[in-house]
């Protein structure tokens, strides 16, 4: 019985000390994953029919690659929160991107707009810090 307990204990501050090492990490992740930072923007910002795609995969409106996935799944956090957990270099990507559907789709980009902030409360935040970017 005694060895028992003892063990529990054991088995609860191993749990509690994992817990103490990880949970500051998980609180405090301060940028996106960079592992896409490679990406070839010039290539995307120079081909309307790719950028098309991928503001279809934003929109429900297509297919997404696996890359356009995950970025449709942190868009709507991009944005309300004006790119605050993006990279340097994640900020450029977003500026280049969205002066791209800017200057080739602008009607889509505003069916985007209000898609991700359908109040309006975002996005020329959003807009301000990649134009500085």
């Amino acid at each position: 019985m005694i060895e028992n307990f003892y063990s529990k204990c054991t088995i609860s501050k191993s749990v509690l000390f994992l817990c103490l090492i990880f949970l500051p990490y998980a609180l405090n992740q301060k940028y996106y994953d960079s592992r896409y930072d490679y990406y070839d923007i010039d290539h995307l910002v120079q081909n309307p029919r790719l950028l098309k795609k991928y503001l279809d995969c934003f929109l429900g409106k297509g297919p997404c690659t696996p890359i356009g996935r995950l970025f449709k799944q942190v868009m709507p956090e991009v944005i309300t929160t004006a790119c605050a957990k993006c990279t340097p270099t994640q900020k450029r990507f977003a500026r280049k991107t969205f002066n791209a559907f800017r200057r080739y789709f602008p009607e889509t980009l505003m069916e985007l707009r209000r898609k991700f902030d359908p109040e309006s409360k975002y996005y020329d935040a959003f807009e301000k810090v990649i134009t500085n970017a």
